[in-house]
């Protein structure tokens, strides 16, 4: 992942550290701080999640931000909104697949494919970097996938299991 395993090789907190940042789409300012969109975030909030010192937050970012490649990603970082938890509440769709290899090419695709031919159609697609250990996309619709499509995404090949979320 980028530059994340040699500036930390020898720092397994700090490399949480920095992979929680980057994972949860939190900002570092070219001073320091800590920000979800314009919210700033103590380092203790960072801290207290991870089970880690401040301190190791305070010396993460300053890892970061003394890494020329690491700090261009991470002063760049921003947040989206995600529909998955309140996709039922809206009366949208949502599942959420997990395939044998997040790697694996042709999974979206086939699986846009059959929600088309259902004429259904997607509101929002979130896909994790495979780089992320249980690397998953959710897919969010304009109304519920029947229960046979759902058999036909389970037949697309890299696909491990679907769950439909409600």
């Amino acid at each position: 992942m980028f530059d994340i395993e040699k500036t930390f090789s020898r720092k397994r907190e700090q490399r949480r550290v920095a992979e929680f940042l980057l994972k949860n789409a939190l900002r570092v300012s070219e001073d320091g701080g800590l920000f979800l969109r314009k919210i700033e975030i103590p380092y203790t909030s960072v801290a207290k999640v991870l089970n880690v010192d401040r301190r190791v937050v305070k010396a993460t970012i300053n890892s970061i931000l003394n890494e020329p490649r690491l700090k261009k990603i991470y002063t760049k970082l921003d947040s989206a909104l995600l529909l998955r938890d309140v996709a039922p509440e809206i009366g949208y769709g949502a599942i959420e697949i997990i395939p044998t290899d997040a790697a694996s090419k042709g999974i979206i695709a086939g699986v846009t494919k059959i929600i088309d031919d259902a004429e259904i159609s997607i509101r929002q697609i979130i896909s994790e970097d495979p780089m992320f250990e249980n690397a998953e996309t959710t897919i969010i619709t304009e109304k519920p996938i029947p229960r046979e499509k759902i058999d036909e995404i389970l037949q697309i090949s890299g696909v491990k299991k679907v769950t439909v979320l409600s």
